[in-house]
């Protein structure tokens, strides 16, 4: 069972979008259909609108650890599931995340950066006020590497690579657009290795992003062709239709400070 206090502050809304963004990675839908949440004491409907301060029963179960993979010079490295948000998203609304989590365990940790909640595996933490200070810094001049797999679509001519262009943000429609137009825009580099071949239409790559930008990996090979696999924003709809399923990127490694931190991304079958 669950006990939650819905913030003060949100705007109200049904209670079972807001389950949803709550804890994302619980099955909100069944628990609804069985009549598994109250509110105040009463047994409510998805449609029930959800006010600040009301209190919340959950008749479920949530497996709410996270794997830690290692800790070193005050950085603190775990695997953030796929689906799951790094932090309260910009309502406030978040009571299961990666933070979250890892706060049950570290009080005193602080994210060092973040992976968009579709992206699995590698997080830097720190325990440490100057590690948390030195990773930013890291972080923001570009002196961390960062590896990742994913299953993409088209085909590659070559073996490796590098894609260099630039990017412009799109706050109103909360995305990136990939140019050669330099004006306003921001420089963007991805390198790139092709791994193996999976199935007739997919190839599994590893990916580096040197400059690391808002969804700088997604956009990026999408712009020259190579779609990551179960992306709705940027990629192909018609080939993650053939494929379904959730967004197949992973970051596989993360080096900073000199420590390094790994995580075995998941063997992803063709469907």
């Amino acid at each position: 069972m669950i006990r939650h206090a819905v913030p003060q502050g949100i705007v109200p809304g049904s209670l079972q979008h807001y389950l949803t963004r709550a804890y994302p990675l619980l099955n909100v839908r069944a628990l609804l259909k069985k009549r598994d949440v109250k509110v105040n004491g009463l047994r409510r409907e998805g449609e029930f609108l959800l006010q600040p301060g009301d209190e919340l029963l959950l008749y479920g179960d949530c497996d709410f650890s996270i794997r830690v993979l290692g800790q070193e010079n005050g950085l603190l490295a775990v695997e953030k599931p796929q689906g799951l948000p790094v932090d309260v998203d910009s309502e406030g609304i978040g009571a299961d995340t990666a933070l979250s989590r890892v706060r049950a365990i570290f009080p005193e940790a602080e994210l060092c950066h973040r992976l968009d909640a579709a992206t699995g595996g590698v997080l830097v933490l720190a325990t440490e006020k100057a590690a948390w200070e030195a990773a930013l810094a890291a972080f923001r001049e570009h002196r961390v590497e960062k590896r990742y797999q994913a299953l993409a679509g088209g085909e590659f001519s070559r073996e490796a690579g590098e894609y260099r262009d630039f990017l412009k943000k799109d706050a109103a429609r909360a995305r990136v657009r990939i140019g050669g137009d330099s004006r306003g825009a921001l420089r963007v580099e991805t390198r790139w290795r092709r791994l193996e071949k999976v199935g007739q239409e997919l190839t599994r790559v590893e990916m580096e992003p040197v400059t690391g930008r808002t969804h700088q990996l997604r956009a990026h090979m999408a712009y020259h062709g190579h779609p990551l696999l179960g992306d709705d924003k940027y990629g192909d709809r018609a080939l993650n239709r053939r494929h379904p399923g959730k967004l197949r990127l992973w970051c596989c490694r993360v080096r900073i400070l000199g420590a390094e931190f790994t995580s075995q991304a998941p063997q992803w079958p063709e469907r």
